[in-house]
């Protein structure tokens, strides 16, 4: 069965499911009335959508008449759906709210003039057409600038121009249904009451006063008994939004009791149950929909406004620990390197210690001497092993002789660079998009404590695709959380399926993160063999999504093979994968890294890094390379290579780091290598990519076939990548 959020995403059911609601919209609203004269919520309804539902709604209308035996009532306005349709079907594929706004208000002043015309009422009638058409055509506007907000934003915006436009199309249509005449109770009143008490339950008292305002406003249009028998509700939407933190059972029963009693008060004429069985009805259509209602699909302020402050200070105090974690490595890890010239300082005095004529023997001072090489004297007995070990500290001369100069400078640049990044970062705000969900964060606390599970601090938020993320922060003295019971447990109380990433910890805490399932995500496979002679790859890869759900297929190919280089690539690709899941951007993070590569030693050492990052709700495909080899996308039927002529990582102190970008979609192969794979091997990988879909098979025939495309010996190693983009229906 499809939820709300199925039927949304999904083209065919959202289709039919619109056509289905522009039908009913059609037939209900075909003979209502608003201040004295026919309703135009039809026509506007018909005006604010596209071509095939405005085509629905004039078949709703038309079947109502018909049923009724009123058609020939409403001429007017059939024959005003009519030319919108028609105008539609030959307007083209630049349709904007403007437009729509303007071809309702042409349309209903031509149908109306030709009418009048007809019937020989022009002169009268005239002026009646022309302010109904404006009206109906700005109403219309209003429709689909709402329309219009919602397909850009994914959310309800009630703020601004937007929360106009919704505050109009609310009393039209509101009023509309106040004219339909059912017995003992009225449909406009029913879910005017049904919104103003679910405004004072998730909104507080202003929003209970301002949609039972607009309510009363609505009943006002349609007559004056409707008005006063509405006029209680901004009352009753005051008094109800001050209990909104209890449960929604009594915010109805205290909504219905003042509703009733100020009823009476007022002297509101009730002919029958009018009144009662409109507010019990709309009561209990609050009580079903109040445990459902979100934030999700309902803002009240600009993203910008409603951004929780304190939220971004959290984030970039704990990126911020992260980097000065990371600092306090690099610096252990630059220590621990040198002290590779003193261990071969110890072991030139161990030769001379252990010699039998060290008491006779004039010993060489290495400490004092500035030579590249002492000389040994000819007397020397054991000369060769002394030689030899004069020979290794005369190398890290060398080399500390040519790196002098930089490395001084440069180790200490690069802590001050490290430590004023922190800095920077705690004083600025975040530049993401989304919406704060301080009711989405405080159920999770709660979902939290019930269980026993105490956090530091939670925040929740909604991101520009409108997908829930959520950030949950314990201290890291605490026993390690059991995410994947955390999980459960949130998923269960929201009741939406939520996917974790992995812990991220700084100095003083841990962070952990779940985000709702995009729709789309990644399959990814891997082979590699070894260079010749060598037990181990020097080629790294990792797999990861950040926070937000946002995936990364790194490769980094470190300088030479065996163990040596896969130090160098496994240490690029962790601190990559740490700071940007500690919420740094990617390509600040290449460059920190860099940073850190250079300055983690006097010896030469780098690797190659090559980043793919994957967004999905934007499928946008992000290339991230330093001295990496190509790439190859298969994009429908087009495969596209990807060359970067830059620098590996660690070689220079500025990072040269190349961005590209690229859109992709439902079935694209991406297919990554390391500098084992020989250029000539391209043609093959190509046609392999427009004859196969199955990636896992393009990955092992393209590692396979390497051997045979290599001009020289095997004397590398190779990796190859494989990524599919699939629909997440499609991985179930």
């Amino acid at each position: 069965m499809y939820r709300i959020s199925d039927i949304i995403r999904h083209p065919i059911a959202r289709n039919i499911s619109g056509l289905m609601l522009s039908f009913i919209g059609g037939f209900v609203f075909a003979e209502t009335s608003l201040a004295g004269i026919t309703s135009f919520a039809d026509i506007s309804l018909a005006g604010a959508l596209d071509l095939p539902f405005a085509a629905a709604v004039l078949a709703g209308s038309i079947i109502r008449g018909i049923s009724t035996d009123s058609l020939w009532k409403s001429i007017v306005k059939t024959a005003a759906m009519t030319f919108i349709v028609i105008a539609k079907l030959f307007s083209g594929a630049k349709n904007t709210p403007v437009r729509y706004g303007i071809i309702t208000a042409i349309t209903v002043m031509l149908s109306g003039t030709s009418v009048s015309a007809l019937i020989s009422e022009l002169p009268q009638k005239l002026i009646f057409y022309a302010f109904y058409a404006v009206v109906t055509g700005f109403v219309s506007y209003c429709g689909a600038e709402m329309i219009s907000s919602f397909r850009k934003e994914h959310v309800i915006s009630l703020y601004g121009f937007s929360g106009m436009c919704y505050a109009v199309i609310y009393i039209v249509y509101i009023a509309s249904l106040y004219s339909l005449r059912i017995p003992a109770v009225n449909p406009g009143a029913v879910i005017g009451i049904a919104v103003t008490a679910l405004a004072a339950y998730s909104f507080g008292s202003l929003g209970g006063v301002t949609c039972g305002a607009m309510a009363a406003f609505a009943a006002a249009l349609v007559s004056s008994r409707e008005c006063l028998s509405s006029a209680v509700f901004p009352a009753a939407g005051l008094f109800a939004g001050q209990i909104r933190k209890g449960k929604p059972i009594l915010t109805a029963l205290l909504f219905a009791c003042l509703c009733y009693s100020l009823s009476v008060l007022t002297g509101a004429p009730r002919d029958g149950s009018d009144i009662t069985l409109s507010v019990l009805i709309g009561s209990g259509l609050f009580l079903i929909l109040a445990p459902y209602f979100s934030d999700r699909w309902v803002a009240v302020e600009h993203r910008e406004n409603s951004r929780n402050k304190s939220h971004d200070h959290t984030r970039i105090d704990f990126l911020s620990d992260v980097i000065d974690a990371v600092r306090s490595d690099a610096i252990r890890l630059s220590a621990a390197l040198s002290v590779a010239e003193n261990e071969s300082r110890k072991s030139i005095a161990s030769v001379c210690d252990t010699c039998s004529r060290v008491s006779s023997c004039q010993r060489y001072d290495i400490e004092a001497s500035d030579e590249l090489t002492p000389e040994v004297p000819q007397s020397c007995v054991r000369k060769r092993e002394l030689t030899e070990e004069l020979e290794q500290l005369r190398e890290f001369r060398i080399a500390d002789r040519i790196l002098r100069l930089r490395r001084t400078r440069d180790r200490s640049l690069l802590s001050e660079q490290l430590k004023l990044t922190g800095e920077i970062l705690r004083s600025s705000l975040s530049e993401h998009e989304y919406r704060s969900s301080g009711r989405t964060a405080s159920k999770i606390i709660e979902l939290l404590s019930s269980h026993g599970i105490s956090p530091l601090r939670v925040t929740a938020f909604y991101n520009s695709a409108n997908r829930l993320e959520a950030e949950i922060y314990f201290s890291s003295e605490t026993i390690s959380p059991n995410i994947s019971r955390i999980k459960d447990l949130i998923s269960d109380g929201l009741g939406i399926e939520l996917s974790a990433a992995a812990p991220v910890s700084s100095s003083n805490e841990i962070r952990l993160c779940f985000y709702e399932k995009p729709e789309f995500t990644v399959e990814v496979y891997s082979a590699s063999i070894c260079a010749d002679g060598s037990e181990v790859s020097g080629d790294s890869t990792a797999v990861f999504t950040d926070g937000g759900g946002i995936c990364y297929i790194t490769l980094s190919d470190g300088m030479g093979t065996g163990k040596s280089a896969a130090v160098d690539s496994h240490m690029v690709i962790g601190l990559f994968r740490r700071l940007v899941c500690g919420g740094m951007d990617s390509v600040t993070a290449v460059k920190m890294v860099n940073s850190i590569m250079v300055g983690k030693s006097r010896d030469e050492s780098f690797a190659t890094f090559d980043a793919i990052r994957f967004d999905p709700d934007s499928l946008v495909l992000t290339l991230l390379k330093s001295g990496a080899a190509s790439t190859l996308i298969r994009h429908g039927e087009e495969v596209i290579k990807i060359s970067a002529p830059t620098f590996p990582i660690g070689i220079n102190e500025a990072a040269e780091v190349y961005i590209s970008e690229h859109e992709v979609t439902d079935g694209d192969i991406i297919i990554a290598f390391s500098d084992g794979i020989s250029e000539s091997e391209f043609p093959f990988i190509r046609e392999l990519l427009l004859e196969s879909n199955d990636v896992k098979e393009i990955v092992r025939e393209t590692t396979l076939k390497s051997t045979t495309f290599s001009k020289s010996s095997h004397t590398d190693d190779v990796t190859v990548i494989g990524i599919k983009i699939l629909s997440n229906k499609q991985t179930i």
